[in-house]
C-alpha cells in the first residue's frame, strides 16, 4: 500500500472516529469470544484424549479411605500419597480372571535439585506395566532400571541427564503433556526406590515412616479378561485380602467426565452461536449507518471523477484495515487470558484441560482472523455497493 494511499485510508478512518470505533470493538469481542471458545473446547477436548490413555485400567485398587485422593490424582494429576503393604500384590495377581496387573508406589512433594517446585516421585515396575508406557513420547530401548528415568514433559535436564537429591540419573524418555501435575513428575523403576530414598533423606527432604518403608505400594492397576466381569475380580480380591481397599473405576471417570464434557460443550458452542449472532447483527447495523452517513462524501466522490470501482475498493480496504486491526487484537487478548490461566480454567470447570502448543495456537489465532476479516467483509460489502451505486444527484439532494 502507497504512504500516500495509507495516510488517506487512516484520514477517512479518523474523519469516522465514532463510527468505527464502534465497528473495531465489535469485531474485537467477536474475535475475542471465538478465540477463547475454540481454545478452551480444544483444550478440554484434548484433555479428554490423553485422559483415556492415562486411563487404561479397568480397575484401580487403592487403601480403604484414599478413594478421594486417587481419583483427583487420575483426573487432575494432583500430587497425592498413600500407601499399603506390598504383599498384597502377590496375592492379587494370582486371582483368575486377571489379563494385566502392575503396581505403583508414590512418593509425594520431594524437593529436588532440577526443579524450581517440588517433584512427584513414581515408582513402577516396568516389566509389568501398563499405564506408564501409553504417555512416553518417544520410545527408548533398554529397561528403566537404577539411575535411568522417565521424566514429565516440564522436567529440564541436561545432556540428557537430571540431578535429583545430589544424584545424577539418565533421562531414557520423556512424557507427553498432560495438562496436569503429573508433567512434574519423575518416574522410577521398583528397584531403585530404596538407594533414593537413602539419597532424599541424606539431602534433608522430609519422609514420613510409611515412605521409608520398602514394603510399601500406593495402587494396583487391573485389567480384566473377556471371561470376567470387573465385579467378580472385586469380589475375589475380597475374599482373598479383605476389606482393606477401595476401588476406583478409572474408564468410567473417562466416561463420565466425556459425558459433562459433552453438556459444558453444547452450552458453550449455544452461548457462542447466540452471541455470535448477536454480534453479527450488530455489524451490519454498524456497517449500514457508517455507509448511510457517508452517503454525500460518496456522491461528492463521485461528481469529482471517482469511479464505482474505486470508491468500492477504498472503501473496503478502510474496514479490512478495521477488521484486521480489531480481530488481532481481539485474539491477542484472548490468548492472554486462556494460555497462562488454561489450568486454572481447567481446574474451575474440574475437567482435565491440555492447552494448545505454540504452533496449533498459533494456527488457530490465524484461522479466526481470516474467519472474522471473512465474516466483516461480507456483512459490509452489500451496503459498500449499495451507497456506491446511489446516483450522486439522488445522494446529494436527499442530504439537503
Amino acid at each position: 500500500m502507497r504512504p500516500v494511499r495509507r495516510k488517506r485510508i487512516l484520514k477517512d478512518i479518523r474523519r469516522h472516529a465514532f463510527y468505527n470505533a464502534c465497528l473495531l470493538l465489535t469485531i474485537a469481542l467477536l474475535s475475542l469470544m471465538l478465540f477463547c471458545g475454540t481454545v478452551i473446547s480444544e483444550s478440554l477436548r484434548s484433555g479428554m484424549d490423553n485422559m483415556r490413555r492415562r486411563l487404561g485400567a479397568d480397575i484401580m485398587l487403592v487403601p480403604k479411605g484414599a478413594k478421594e485422593k486417587a481419583e483427583n490424582m487420575l483426573l487432575e494429576g494432583s500430587r497425592s500419597n498413600f500407601y499399603f503393604d506390598a504383599s498384597i500384590y502377590e496375592q492379587v495377581s494370582g486371582i483368575d480372571g486377571i489379563s494385566e496387573v502392575t503396581s505403583q508406589c508414590f512418593l509425594k512433594s520431594l524437593s529436588a535439585d532440577c526443579c524450581s517446585s517440588e517433584v512427584q516421585i513414581v515408582f513402577f515396575d516396568p516389566e509389568s506395566d501398563f499405564v506408564v508406557g501409553p504417555w512416553i513420547e518417544k520410545e527408548y530401548s533398554g529397561k528403566v532400571k537404577g539411575e535411568a528415568v522417565i521424566v514429565g514433559n516440564d522436567i529440564a535436564s541436561e545432556d540428557g541427564r537430571i540431578k535429583l537429591f545430589g544424584q545424577e540419573y539418565t533421562v531414557v524418555s520423556r512424557m507427553a503433556r498432560t495438562g496436569t501435575a503429573l508433567d512434574s513428575s519423575v518416574y522410577f523403576s521398583e528397584d531403585a526406590k530404596e538407594e533414593l530414598l537413602s539419597h532424599a533423606q541424606e539431602k534433608g527432604s522430609f519422609l514420613t515412616e510409611e515412605q521409608k518403608a520398602s514394603g510399601v505400594l500406593s495402587s494396583i492397576f487391573i485389567n480384566v479378561d473377556d471371561t470376567h466381569t470387573a465385579q467378580e475380580i472385586i469380589d475375589a480380591a475380597h475374599k482373598t485380602i479383605g476389606d482393606i481397599f477401595d476401588v476406583v473405576y478409572p474408564k468410567q471417570l473417562h466416561e463420565s467426565l466425556a459425558g459433562s464434557l459433552l453438556r459444558i460443550t453444547g452450552v458453550v458452542n449455544v452461548i457462542s452461536l447466540s452471541l455470535g449472532v448477536i454480534l453479527v447483527m450488530i455489524l451490519l447495523i454498524i456497517n449500514s449507518l457508517i455507509m448511510k452517513s457517508r452517503k454525500s462524501e460518496v456522491a461528492l466522490l463521485r461528481v469529482l471523477g471517482h469511479t464505482k470501482k474505486q470508491l468500492v475498493r477504498s472503501l473496503v480496504t478502510e474496514t479490512g484495515v478495521i477488521s484486521l486491526s480489531a480481530s488481532v487484537a481481539g485474539c491477542l487478548f484472548g490468548a492472554l487470558i486462556v494460555i497462562p490461566f488454561g489450568r486454572f480454567i481447567g481446574m474451575s470447570m474440574n475437567m482435565p484441560y491440555l492447552g494448545p502448543g505454540i504452533l496449533s495456537a498459533a494456527v488457530e489465532f490465524l484461522l479466526i482472523v481470516a474467519g472474522v476479516f471473512l465474516i466483516v467483509f461480507l456483512s459490509s460489502i452489500f451496503f459498500i455497493i449499495h451507497t456506491t451505486n446511489i446516483e450522486p444527484y439522488l445522494a446529494l439532494r436527499r442530504e439537503e
